[in-house]
């Protein structure tokens, strides 16, 4: 593997292991898992989303979707609900519990995200945001080339 392309994969993983580390320990005393701030997080921005939508927008399989559903219900952040028009459908709402989470998600996130680009110009933060979504598609388009063959 070049230098750079090794640079790369550990740098992200750094990122993701500290970023991970951060936000368990400030939510150790609700009971959230970071891996289930993106549903709630959703969820605040569209609620009663059902959970295949859920399943398409992470790019998860509807198992992994039904267990981070599952466990945001049993700490009562979320309810689930069968759609009026299609009874196979299931709807996902956030509760009052859920709701009250919001603030604290979002200092987590932003604290982390702002001590990140920490020293940044709004010009850089800008360009970086551009070449991570750049990356995220590239990885994405690869990885759908790839399951093909």
């Amino acid at each position: 593997m070049g230098e750079n392309h090794e640079l790369v994969a550990k740098t992200m993983a750094i990122i993701h292991r500290e970023e991970r580390a951060y936000k368990e320990a400030k939510l150790q005393e609700t009971g959230l898992r970071v891996s289930q701030l993106r549903y709630l997080w959703t969820l605040y921005k569209e609620d009663g989303l059902a959970q295949e939508t859920l399943s398409r927008r992470f790019l998860t399989d509807k198992a992994n979707v039904t267990r981070h559903i599952k466990q945001l219900e049993r700490l009562g952040m979320i309810r689930r609900e069968c759609d009026t028009h299609d009874k196979r459908v299931q709807r996902v709402y956030l509760t009052k519990k859920g709701h009250s989470m919001r603030d604290l998600i979002e200092e987590v996130t932003n604290t982390f995200s702002d001590t990140l680009t920490e020293g940044f110009s709004e010009k850089e933060k800008k360009e970086m945001l551009r070449l991570l979504v750049q990356m995220a598609d590239n990885a994405r388009r690869f990885a759908e080339r790839s399951s093909e063959e």
